[in-house]
């Protein structure tokens, strides 16, 4: 049987297409692809006059993708990471696709380690080094390529770019509630076994005062110099923790913690990217856009 089978269309105007779908923006394609974002306007408008289809719905300061263009776009996707795949198979690794990445343990441990194999299925060209935050100099690494960091945006000389909003949540094992039964009751909550992280001790502080106790004090039982050791100590029935959101999720799901009070306290630092004060390479934009397309469907990214 014959089967009129249709050229296949420029590869750049594929490349370009894929990029803009795929990050559903034609200004992070230009710069993933080295290109201005009128070249990639007019590939993809190339494209779609070769397929008589309608790609992309143009909005203000949005980009839809028609039905025809969410069916194509997977199909794209796939097809370059086979050639991706099958070009660092056959010719041997680049060690300009090795990306490092430097964050605190909570980060890495509590939420970016499980949702890495997300990341190489979408990427498996690149190569990654993780690198805890956690160093007695920082001369003694290399400088990262990335940099997520806990803090207030203000690191000079830096490409800085917010991605959290949190607060704080007081929690407790089962088990410790069991032993104190604090009830939502902010009193009792002063009377108990109380754990910190050291540098914010204040905290608990402001959430007391916040409960109209601004004269009675807590003191910790416990002070931890990282909040991957603090979440242990709750988890363990130590104390009770005032612990960030951001990294709180996991445990609370699979019901490690549980919530001690309904207040919750607007934490003032966030999660922040942290990048070297240059163009963006490749690597560090596929990074860069898993990161923010991850947190923004968990609803914990937030726009410039």
């Amino acid at each position: 049987m014959k089967h009129n089978h249709k050229p296949l269309p420029p590869l750049k105007a594929l490349k370009s297409f894929e990029a803009a779908a795929r990050l559903r923006s034609l200004t992070r394609a230009a710069e993933e692809l080295y290109v201005t974002q009128g070249a990639i306007s007019q590939q993809v408008k190339l494209l779609e006059e070769y397929l008589d289809t309608q790609l992309f719905i143009r909005k203000p300061r949005k980009l839809e993708l028609t039905d025809a263009a969410r069916a194509y776009l997977p199909v794209l996707t796939e097809a370059f990471n086979i050639l991706q795949s099958g070009t660092n198979e056959l010719f041997g690794s680049d060690h300009r696709a090795l990306l490092t990445v430097k964050c605190g343990s909570s980060f890495l441990q509590r939420w970016l380690m499980p949702r890495l194999t997300s990341f190489y299925a979408q990427h498996p060209g690149i190569r990654l080094r993780l690198m805890s935050a956690v160093w007695p100099s920082q001369d003694e690494v290399e400088e990262a390529d990335i940099e997520i960091s806990n803090g207030y945006g203000n690191w000079s000389g830096m490409q800085v770019e917010r991605m959290t909003r949190e607060h704080l949540v007081v929690v407790g094992s089962p088990g410790f509630l069991e032993r104190y039964p604090v009830d939502e009751d902010a009193m009792k909550i002063l009377q108990v076994p109380l754990i910190t992280i050291i540098g914010e001790k204040e905290s608990w502080q402001q959430w007391f005062r916040q409960q109209g106790l601004a004269n009675l004090m807590p003191m910790p039982v416990l002070e931890c110099d990282t909040s991957t050791a603090a979440f242990d100590a709750a988890c363990n029935g130590i104390g009770l923790l005032l612990a960030r959101s951001f990294n709180l999720k996991p445990l609370m799901d699979e019901g490690k913690l549980l919530q001690a009070h309904p207040f919750t306290l607007k934490a003032s630092g966030a999660h922040y990217l942290v990048l070297p004060n240059k163009p963006p390479s490749p690597k560090v934009i596929a990074f860069r856009d898993w990161l923010q397309t991850t947190l923004e469907r968990e609803e914990q990214y937030i726009r410039r």
